[in-house]
């Protein structure tokens, strides 16, 4: 298969929440294709110290796309850039769109100025650039360049992640469904049905999980005296840090049990935990540890027995797409409690890498981590099982080349 020439289009980048677009890319880059990367908000400037984009310079090829960013400053500089881009265009269907929009009479100033061949050329980008690929992450982001997709014939691939599935209708991605050559991906058979119903058809929907790097996340257990249950994620409603605590709460009348939960994260309800903890005097139980880097959450994860991601469906009837870091806790061989709201379940081997709960089940919950708390040889066998299911089906390597599949297809 030949090396492709690809657009990855996002919001920003990089994002901290979003290193598996990162390590995405960073596959593509391994496998010898070119890759621009395209943000539509900002480059930014933190996070760089990651190690897929340091390895492979990730951020040489990070453009702002916007059509003003794309214009040089000075009028001679706009000359010579739209020569180039002239010349670049000769075979395109582009070609005499650039052409036209120098003309005098019709724009006056913008045209003299090149505004106009900016704009122009904006609009024309991936057809002029000759990409063979256009992968879009988020399907709003897809729905503000309608008028590059509109004349590029290539294939273009759309990744639904969850957001843009639950927060926005039919009528929002109208223009979008008329496009035919888009294929879609998203990362679970729950955001599938999601996107179906949005209007998408099925089969031009393809599930494709976000994955992880098998041979970063891997165990290095460290002692503990301690049963420690850990929980990762945005304090938000829908990751239930809340229902986290009340399931701890629940086993304090054991006094047999030593056990400790940690939380890793910020958000809107890093207060709320705050104060349940310290008005159910769960101080000596539960601890808030904020954010942490990846390799912090790593060494969290080593000195951890069991991950807790207790997910609820939330007021506006939003949930967890995925929630990578289920995977990532298996990885390191933690057995998983989840329970079965959205597309959390279906990265789960139920009853051999973890167990899948009733959503709000706080006994149900509190009883399983009490038998796993009892039963160490069964937590060692959940562990190697979880670290091979991750392996077999969620590893960078293995997703990418699914996703090369998708590319060729």
């Amino acid at each position: 298969m030949k090396p492709l020439n690809i657009a990855v289009v996002v919001g920003q980048f990089p994002m901290v929440s979003e290193t598996f677009i990162i390590n995405q890319i960073g596959f593509l880059r391994q496998s010898g294709h070119q890759v621009d990367i395209l943000c539509l908000g900002k480059k930014n400037g933190y996070f760089n110290n990651n190690e897929v984009i340091s390895r492979y310079n990730l951020m040489e090829n990070v453009f702002v796309f916007k059509w003003l960013d794309l214009m040089p400053i000075h009028k001679l500089d706009r000359l010579i850039k739209a020569t180039s881009i002239l010349f670049k265009s000769i075979k395109t269907k582009s070609f005499f769109k650039l052409i036209a929009s120098l003309n005098p009479i019709k724009y006056r100033d913008d045209a003299i100025n090149f505004n106009q061949f900016f704009r122009v050329y904006f609009n024309h980008y991936f057809a002029v650039n000759n990409y063979d690929i256009i992968h879009i992450h988020f399907a709003n982001n897809a729905v503000r360049l309608l008028k590059q997709l509109k004349y590029f014939e290539n294939r273009v691939v759309v990744t639904f992640h969850g957001y843009d599935a639950h927060n926005f209708d039919a009528s929002y991605y109208s223009e979008l469904l008329k496009r035919n050559h888009i294929r879609y991906t998203v990362n679970t058979e729950f955001t599938k049905q999601k996107v179906i119903n949005l209007g998408f058809p099925e089969n031009r929907i393809t599930i494709l999980p976000v994955g992880l790097d098998t041979s970063f996340f891997k165990p290095n257990k460290k002692e503990h005296k301690v049963f420690t249950v850990l929980f990762v994620g945005r304090l938000i409603e829908l990751k239930a840090p809340h229902i986290a605590i009340n399931i701890i709460e629940k086993l304090i009348g054991n006094e047999q049990l030593k056990f400790q939960l940690n939380i890793i994260g910020e958000g809107e309800y890093f207060e709320k935990c705050k104060r349940q903890i310290s008005e159910r005097k769960l101080n000596n139980f539960v601890t808030l540890l904020g954010n942490k880097s990846q390799k912090e959450l790593k060494d969290n994860m080593n000195g951890s027995d069991v991950f807790l991601f207790p997910g609820i469906v939330d007021k506006k009837g939003r949930c967890e797409a995925q929630g990578l870091v289920v995977q990532e806790a298996q990885a390191m061989e933690l057995p998983v409690l989840v329970s079965n709201v959205g597309g959390i379940k279906e990265g789960v081997k139920d009853g051999e890498t973890g167990y899948v709960l009733t959503e709000n089940d706080i006994d149900g919950f509190a009883d399983k981590l009490e038998y796993l708390m009892s039963n160490p040889e069964l937590l060692k066998e959940m562990g190697k099982k979880g670290r091979k299911f991750v392996i077999d089906i969620y590893d960078n390597a293995v997703l990418g080349e699914n996703l090369l599949k998708v590319y060729y297809l």
